[in-house]
């Protein structure tokens, strides 16, 4: 029988590739390359019943993995791809919180706060994930308790990431914001490219202050503009507008 697809914003959305279902086996995820990054599957004891209980899915890029106010029904993982975490303000701006490469964990403070998800998960290019529902996630949580101290880690280091990027948003003026939106993006994503709107989400700013800023930084010689494309021409002069 088909797998369903669950498109509804009151569920995370499972888009399948295909009609088929999805085929569990173990192999799936002890050959799977982002297995060591991923604080759930890190360990080898529980990855049979991990490959028995996942839903593998894949997402093309901008569309929605959950969304911002739905309540939580498990964990995701992405296996490849990028994913970013963005919420809307009552005035309709919005802010991109983090990005998520392959290994990371999404929608786990929904999750254990008991609190409907506040931010969306969207894809930034295709994107594969994994979907853990909650009672699992749980019940692995008693189970093996060095699976919960690997997640309570990587969380300790995403909260660290997510007070140094609130300091430079507080400290920093939006040209200033810019710049290290620039460097970071180049220096994390490289072959990704950003529009002015993407890089306004994760420097806190508007697209419009984005673009006069670009056109500033292009006639100071740091950076180079060619259509959507922007190429850092003096990485330490960017440098120099945050540190």
């Amino acid at each position: 029988m088909a797998k369903p697809t669950i498109s509804s914003k009151s569920q995370p959305h499972l888009h399948l590739a295909t009609n088929e279902p999805a085929k569990h086996r173990e192999e799936d995820c002890d050959t799977c390359e982002s297995r060591q990054n991923n604080p759930l599957c890190s360990t080898h004891n529980r990855l049979k019943d991990i490959s028995q209980m996942r839903s593998s899915s894949q997402y093309r890029s901008g569309q929605s993995i959950f969304y911002q106010g739905n309540e939580p029904l498990g964990l995701f993982t992405v296996e490849k791809g990028l994913v970013k975490i963005e919420s809307t303000s009552e005035n309709g701006q919005s802010h991109t919180h983090r990005l998520m490469g392959p290994g990371s964990v999404l929608g786990y403070r929904a999750l254990f706060s008991k609190e409907p998800y506040r931010a969306s998960a969207i894809a930034v290019e295709d994107s594969k994930l994994c979907f853990l529902p909650k009672s699992f996630v749980f019940d692995l949580f008693k189970e093996e308790p060095q699976i919960a101290l690997n997640l309570a880690e990587r969380l300790a280091k995403d909260l660290r990431e997510a007070e140094q990027k609130w300091v430079k948003q507080v400290d920093n003026e939006a040209p200033d914001r810019v710049a290290e939106a620039l460097v970071f993006l180049s220096d994390r994503f490289s072959n990704q490219d950003w529009t002015r709107k993407e890089i306004a989400q994760w420097a806190g700013t508007t697209p419009e202050t984005v673009m006069r800023t670009l056109s500033r930084f292009e006639k100071e010689g740091l950076i180079e503009l060619d259509k959507r494309r922007i190429k850092i021409r003096d990485r330490a002069g960017l440098l120099n507008k945050f540190s």
